[in-house]
């Protein structure tokens, strides 16, 4: 039989849902197909449905067969092999790489399609306008002139979420003379939150090779580097008016509301996820604009998924420690206020097992993945497709 008409048979079962793998797929003329488009999809996109197939019937539901189709043309995204074909299909004077057997492709191969396909619908989403601002929108955005005037400055991420939340309360950012509240914890979640704003903001490198760029180097990232940013904006609006905040409810009970919001409960492997995403979404979109939109979609979507945050390697805590030390002793000889205690700055005693660090894993961010495939991201949030 015509190992190309087999092809065909297996995306045709694919696409209705099957879950068979390519080698268990009958060889006679039972197994055969007529051929769907010009071109056989490559070997990540077909495992890639499978798998897709298979997460959604632990859950009780089938793939739509636009979904399917999506997955079948999609292209393959980031650093790695290109678009591979399928073992035992017209293999004779084939150039390039060898065909394959998509069930021996690894998790990480199956993510650059998949973070393709989220930062389609990802992309699609700036396409919807904004609401209009309701009248108390409106008011909110006014300063009122009894609120004091601050500024909230430190860890990106949590700024970020704190200055929306606080201006969604009537208290916006801002005025003469402000007082410049810098946002910091314990090292080891501030260099998290820095690992994490940048996989929002720019992606690059995976947890590890971000923990391991920066500590081989003996310095902090500039995200994480609480004592530069202190002074950062102790140049920017004096000295005297920076404060060190270590202590949520103090900082809440001083600016005259009940609580401090915070940003989305991310675990390390929705963070990978976000970082896979954010390289295709910079080729649909401005850059100025893909970190708005992955907070809106993935930042929504994921919040409270993806396992624990990360943590550091056993064998840099040395590191950390030592840098832990160094920002507290800077921040205590600029004598800044201090909301809280210095002392939160040190790492955590028992923060996770001293012999295990948490990092993200391909088949769990994959799994994330998957997830949002079958129920694509939209600006209002989860819409489930028909089962």
């Amino acid at each position: 039989m015509s190992g190309r008409r087999r092809a065909w048979g297996w995306v045709a079962a694919l696409r209705a849902g099957a879950t068979m793998p390519w080698l268990d797929w009958p060889a006679d003329s039972t197994g055969e197909g007529e051929a769907l488009g010009a071109e056989l999809p490559g070997a990540q996109q077909l495992a890639l449905l499978r798998r897709l197939n298979l997460y959604a019937a632990a859950a009780g539901r089938t793939v739509r067969t636009a979904t399917a189709d999506r997955v079948l043309g999609a292209d393959v995204s980031g650093r790695g092999r290109s678009e591979l074909a399928l073992v035992g299909v017209d293999e004779s004077g084939q150039f390039g790489p060898r065909p394959v057997d998509p069930d021996t492709l690894t998790d990480d191969e199956l993510l650059r399609v998949a973070a393709a396909l989220v930062a389609d619908d990802v992309a699609a989403t700036a396409a919807v306008p904004a609401p209009e601002p309701t009248l108390l929108d409106r008011v909110r955005t006014v300063r009122r002139p009894w609120v004091r005037s601050f500024v909230v400055v430190g860890m990106p991420w949590r700024a970020d979420a704190v200055r929306a939340d606080l201006a969604a309360q009537g208290h916006r950012p801002g005025g003469r003379r402000p007082t410049a509240y810098l946002l910091a914890d314990d090292l080891e979640t501030v260099l998290v939150q820095a690992w994490t704003a940048r996989c929002f903001d720019q992606g690059g490198a995976g947890w590890r090779g971000f923990v391991r760029a920066n500590a081989g180097a003996g310095h902090l990232p500039p995200r994480a580097d609480l004592a530069r940013m202190a002074r950062s904006a102790a140049y920017k609006y004096g000295a005297e008016r920076v404060r060190v905040v270590l202590d949520d409810q103090l900082l809440a009970d001083e600016l005259g509301v009940a609580r401090l919001g915070g940003p989305p409960r991310l675990g390390a492997h929705a963070v990978d996820l976000a970082r896979r995403v954010g390289e295709p979404l910079g080729l649909l979109v401005p850059s100025d604009l893909r970190p708005r939109l992955l907070r809106a979609t993935l930042g929504e979507r994921l919040d409270g998924l993806g396992g624990p945050p990360p943590s550091l390697p056993p064998r840099w805590d040395g590191w950390l420690r030592t840098q832990a030390e160094r920002t507290r002793h800077d921040l205590a000889a600029a004598r800044y206020p201090v909301l809280g205690e210095l002392d939160r700055l040190l790492p955590r005693p028992l923060r996770h097992d001293p012999s295990v660090s948490v990092a993200p894993v391909d088949a769990e961010v994959l799994d994330l993945a998957l997830g949002l495939l079958l129920d694509p991201v939209t600006v209002a949030g989860s819409v489930k497709e028909e089962a």
